[in-house]
């Protein structure tokens, strides 16, 4: 047998300390059906809606291993303080979820073997005195978390759902010594110019009769011989080679991120063996640093990286289901985003998130999980067991070309500032030297940061290296001030409570409307520990600057009006703040959204909600993150700044046009240019050079009342006309007086059974669009729609045996809507 053994696992839980080791008093009392890989809570079928005191007992796990002969139990991953027993015989220990293990059974006899794993108290073990750290931080309720390697969410008061992950979260399996079996892989593809550079150093551990053995490497076509020596049952293997005009990767927004399948191929008189080695790419990264920038170069290719900071969608387990990680991660793509970033407050993702987004052409910025505490390096065996984990998920990670940066952890310089510790208590050497030492050592060319954030005459200033920027959000700057901030990297920021659309508060209140008074609404709205106010509060002051509206006095009269302007508010924010780090002359390299979906239901701070629907600010966020896009920037005096970005490898052909809207009917401005955009580079207009004429565009003079509401950017192809971008720019804020008689005209066109086309449009400027449409996606939500013109919007079925269609279509300033059904 070898390969996993995930059926016949058993559980049962037991008060700490209780049991020592297996005994007698296992035939006694109930045991459960236990999932394995995956965690207690997923055994006993419960939700983020349904915590449990999982940190606060033991559990104990057995099973069956039917297997004979030499062999290696490897364990992929146990959450957190696991013993191992075998037969009745202690075989391991561990107290790191993030480290596998793997444990030889050379004389292992004739089956059945019971295999036992009992999962300490994490309670219990905390209960225990350690030395006192050198500052305390308000993340985590109990200090001596800093001691256990563990993942910290369901430990986090205030924004993680209370669910803790126990358990054999990865998976356990049993590797026979009776054939050919990869013990170890070191793997490295980069390039240099168009020249593709492969390192490769392996060891395979040989059955005795495998003792005349040749070895390939097999990269696309190419085939690579390897220089193979044997040491009793281990063969090493070894080559270094260049691959000249080999097709590169880049992120997805700058050109294709091309794959060849890797292979290591055995030979001898016993037969062939195979050895996967997954599929790579071969890519250049640096960060250029000159004059303070923080700018990620692909290739040789300045990459404004942007996107989110990734968030499990599945909290219970810390594995989605294929499916919904594929979805996952292309609602990323097709938005935009070309980064995102794993953090340290998380998990080291599976296998298959890396794969995926080596295939979508997603970055991801790697922080090592360590995050706010005082960790105790000084430990030596603390020290040893994260020297482990390291050198594991570097010796993982390294094949693939989607890391593009390690960072050793997250906000762990700022904690120490903000608590007033003088500059050198802020970080240890750990970080400083020896972490960025084992990463150019096993995964050599990726850029490393010490801490997110870091630099500066303080971690956290903006102006200095990496900043987590949050002025326009919880600090509740005005816009300018992302000017102002002049952000060179963020890999954190723009943190909202994002109100999700009414289909998943229905799913969260299925019995009664949920009202923004309810404890239950509150409980899932984010917030910091330690602080007196929220993320609804933030929201909250935005909307009553962007709508002149007074937000208590809404959510108690309007509801629902108060939900809908929630969600405009916060997209809204995001497009103009990107708006300001892409525009012409930004020295911004790259922002990062903080979560990219919810953990549980609710307004947490996702542009997905927790069951994978993008809420309105992912829509928003896709026309800002767009590779070919256009922007308006708020110049003051001089006007909009109109901003042409072109991210592809090739030209751009385009026509720019602007229009300025004086009420829902009255175009009173109009002027156009053709351009060409270069590629990988963005062109700068003046609005008021387009129009030719004085018209206070962004409102700045103020020589009367406003003569227009709304500055319409739109982006055309040259070639076929077809729209590619817009903005709309709102001089007088977002309050735009209610519109009656829209003239709302829709037509449908069945493209395919599973696909269609909505051809919308209205005699009124309609803002902030939304649709509805139970077991249909389209392409585009929240948008504005202009008098006269027709919006193709294309619809894609959920599942294989779509409903009939029917959309449900609403805009932000008028009452009146339009519901349209498709053919039967």
């Amino acid at each position: 047998m070898t390969g996993p053994f995930g059926t016949g696992w058993q559980l049962r839980p037991t008060e700490p300390g209780l049991h020592a080791e297996p005994g007698p008093w296992m035939n006694e009392g109930p045991w459960a059906s236990a999932v394995v890989p995956g965690t207690v809570a997923q055994t006993l079928g419960l939700s983020v809606d349904q915590p449990g005191a999982f940190d606060s007992q033991d559990w104990w796990y057995r099973t069956t291993l039917n297997a004979e002969g030499p062999g290696t139990l490897n364990f992929e991953g146990l959450a957190t303080l696991a013993e191992v027993w075998l037969d009745g015989r202690f075989i391991l220990q561990s107290r790191n979820m993030f480290r596998p293990h793997e444990v030889d059974l050379p004389d292992l006899g004739a089956g059945p073997h019971e295999l036992v794993i009992r999962f300490r108290s994490l309670e219990a073990e905390l209960a225990g005195r350690r030395p006192r750290p050198r500052w305390k931080t308000s993340l985590v309720r109990n200090q001596n978390l800093r001691w256990i390697r563990t993942t910290l969410l369901g430990r986090i008061p205030g924004w993680t759902p209370p669910i803790q992950a126990v358990g054999p979260w990865r998976a356990v399996t049993w590797t026979s010594w009776d054939a050919p079996a990869m013990r170890w892989l070191d793997l490295r593809t980069w390039a240099v110019g168009t020249t593709g550079r492969v390192e490769l150093k392996a060891v395979v551990r040989l059955p005795a009769q495998w003792a005349k053995s040749e070895a390939l490497l097999r990269v696309g076509k190419q085939q690579l011989a390897l220089r193979a020596s044997r040491e009793g049952d281990a063969l090493h293997l070894e080559g270094a080679f260049d691959l000249p005009e080999i097709p590169l990767w880049w992120p997805h927004t700058h050109g294709a991120p091309q794959l060849l399948d890797a292979a290591i191929e055995l030979s001898s008189e016993e037969g062939n063996r195979s050895f996967p080695c997954g599929r790579v790419g071969f890519k250049a990264v640096q960060v250029e640093r000159a004059g303070g920038l923080v700018q990620v170069r692909v290739n040789g290719v300045a990459v404004f990286a942007r996107g989110a900071c990734w968030t499990t969608s599945d909290m219970v387990t810390l594995a989605a289901d294929p499916p919904a990680l594929r979805a996952s991660l292309t609602a990323a793509r097709d938005a935009g985003a070309n980064m995102l970033r794993v953090g340290g407050t998380m998990t080291y993702e599976t296998e298959a998130f890396y794969t995926l987004c080596d295939e979508l052409g997603l970055m991801v910025w790697q922080d090592f999980m360590f995050a706010n505490m005082d960790y105790p390096f000084g430990d030596e065996p603390f020290r040893a067991d994260v020297e482990a984990e390291i050198v594991a998920q570097l010796s993982r990670l390294q094949k693939h070309p989607c890391i593009t940066v390690y960072c050793g952890s997250s906000e762990i310089e700022q904690q120490a500032a903000m608590l007033g510790l003088p500059r050198p208590d802020w970080s240890s050497p750990f970080f400083a030297t020896e972490l960025p030492a084992t990463c150019a050592r096993l995964h050599p060319g990726i850029p490393y940061f010490p801490s997110t954030p870091c630099e500066g005459a303080l971690p956290f200033h903006t102006g200095t290296g990496l900043t987590h920027y949050y002025g326009v959000g919880a600090y509740r700057r005005p816009l300018a001030d992302a000017r102002a901030a002049a952000v060179k990297f963020t890999p954190e920021c723009l943190g909202f409570s994002h109100v999700p659309d009414a289909a998943t508060m229905d799913h969260l209140s299925p019995e009664a409307p949920l009202l923004p008074h309810q404890p239950l609404w509150k409980a899932r709205v984010p917030r910091d520990s330690g602080a007196g106010w929220d993320f609804e509060d933030v929201r909250d002051h935005y909307l009553r600057e962007g709508f002149g509206v007074d937000p208590v006095a809404l959510r108690a009269a309007d509801p629902e009006g108060y939900y809908a302007r929630s969600r405009v508010v916060t997209g809204e924010l995001i497009r103009r703040t990107y708006a300001e780090w892409r525009r012409a002359g930004s020295t911004c390299g790259g922002a990062l959204v903080w979560f990219w979906n919810d953990l549980w239901p609710g307004a947490g701070w996702g542009l997905l909600d927790s069951l994978g629907r993008p809420k309105a600010a992912y829509w928003y966020a896709r026309r800002a993150w767009a590779p070919r896009s256009i922007h308006l920037s708020d110049e003051g005096l001089d006007g909009l700044g109109v901003h042409v970005v072109n991210d592809s490898p090739a030209p751009l052909e385009a026509q720019v046009e602007l229009e300025l809207w004086q009420g829902p009917r009255t175009s009173v401005g109009k002027g156009s240019e053709a351009l060409r955009v270069a590629p990988f580079s963005t062109e700068l207009r003046s609005a008021d050079a387009l129009l030719g004429t004085f018209t206070d565009i962004t409102y700045a003079y103020r020589f009367g009342p406003p003569k227009h509401h709304a500055t319409v950017a739109r982006l055309r192809d040259a070639v076929t006309g077809d729209v590619i971008s817009e903005d709309v720019h709102f001089p007088s804020g977002l309050a735009l007086a209610p519109v009656e008689n829209v003239g709302w005209r829709a037509e449908v066109q069945v493209t395919t059974s599973t696909e269609l086309i909505l051809k919308l449009s209205g005699s009124a400027f309609l803002q902030s669009v939304a649709v509805e449409a139970p077991g249909w996606r389209p392409d585009d939500d929240y948008f504005h729609l202009v008098p006269g013109q027709v919006k193709h919007l294309r619809f894609t079925a959920l599942g294989e045996s779509p409903r009939r269609f029917k959309a449900h279509l609403s805009a932000l300033n008028t009452a009146e809507t339009l519901t349209v059904r498709g053919p039967e």
